[in-house]
């Protein structure tokens, strides 16, 4: 059985425009004037990103964008369906699906594209995009909305093996409760209570310095982690997945770290192991 896993890139689009050179503004401007005339600039260089969604507004721009990235990574992530890759019978290895896509003057996600492998990759990939919501405001550039264009490579790997045995249930009554969260917390409420506290805690024990001496050139990396929260609170079947092998060692090694949850998960009263999965975004200088 093909085991396949899904690993998710947002990179900017860097479009360049055939203008005409007037007597005296300085190349910069020249840029700026005829991408305002055309109503489209590039994300690399936009005054004003996108607003999405549940982004604060306040953020500076270089925090919008990033604030942007992780919601539309999280769309992808939770939707793209890898049972309809797995249908089509492709050869073990990497996956690439191009998607690009703009953010018109509404705020509205436009024109999107895919090419991939396959028909039905791309017409999933068009699918999952078109899930994003309208932005709470468009890009701006000099104070005038614009349409901000997008690319987006969606990636994952197929691997020709034996997935390990899942020994636990996945319909739990109650949420582990992690360290700080309150256990009197909604199902939902307490989940989300639980999830932000270990994706605090990876971020500030995760080895920075490794992951910047991996990726010089880059500003971001990105790696799965999954886990089961055991019946006894700790956390056991750690494995991680990333594009260099360095970086998903030391996932592993930081959820080792993870205290013992306060109380575990519970169904029909009785502790029980819990799974857990994410994928997640580092950002450095």
């Amino acid at each position: 059985m093909k085991h396949y896993s899904l690993l998710f890139f947002l990179l900017i689009t860097l479009v360049s425009y055939s203008q005409d050179v007037p007597k005296a503004p300085t190349p910069q401007n020249q840029n700026l004037d005829k991408e305002t005339s055309d109503h489209e600039v590039p994300f690399a260089i936009i005054e004003n990103a996108p607003i999405y969604s549940g982004c604060d507004e306040n953020l500076s721009n270089r925090a919008l964008k990033t604030c942007m990235s992780t919601k539309i990574n999280a769309i992808i992530s939770k939707n793209f369906n890898l049972k309809r890759a797995q249908s089509l019978g492709l050869k073990p290895g990497d996956v690439r699906i191009n998607v690009q896509f703009k953010v018109n003057q509404k705020g509205e996600v436009t024109a999107i594209e895919a090419k991939g492998p396959h028909p039905e990759l791309e017409q999933e990939a068009i699918r999952v995009i078109k899930l994003v919501p309208k932005f709470k405001r468009p890009g701006l550039q000099r104070g005038k909305a614009v349409t901000v264009p997008y690319f987006l490579p969606i990636k994952f790997s197929i691997e020709d093996r034996q997935p390990a045995p899942q020994t636990y249930s996945t319909k739990v009554d109650s949420y582990p409760v992690y360290r700080g969260c309150d256990k009197e917390l909604e199902f939902l409420e307490l989940k989300q209570c639980t999830t932000e506290k270990i994706i605090d805690f990876i971020k500030l024990s995760f080895d920075m310095e490794l992951a910047n001496s991996l990726f010089p050139q880059d500003k971001s990396t990105q790696f799965q982690v999954e886990f089961v929260i055991g019946k006894n609170g700790k956390p056991k079947n750690i494995t991680a997945k990333a594009h260099k092998k360095e970086i998903a060692s030391e996932a592993i090694k930081v959820v080792k770290r993870l205290p013992k949850f306060k109380i575990p998960g519970q169904l029909n009263g009785k502790a029980i192991d819990v799974p857990f999965k994410i994928l997640m975004t580092l950002y450095f200088d």
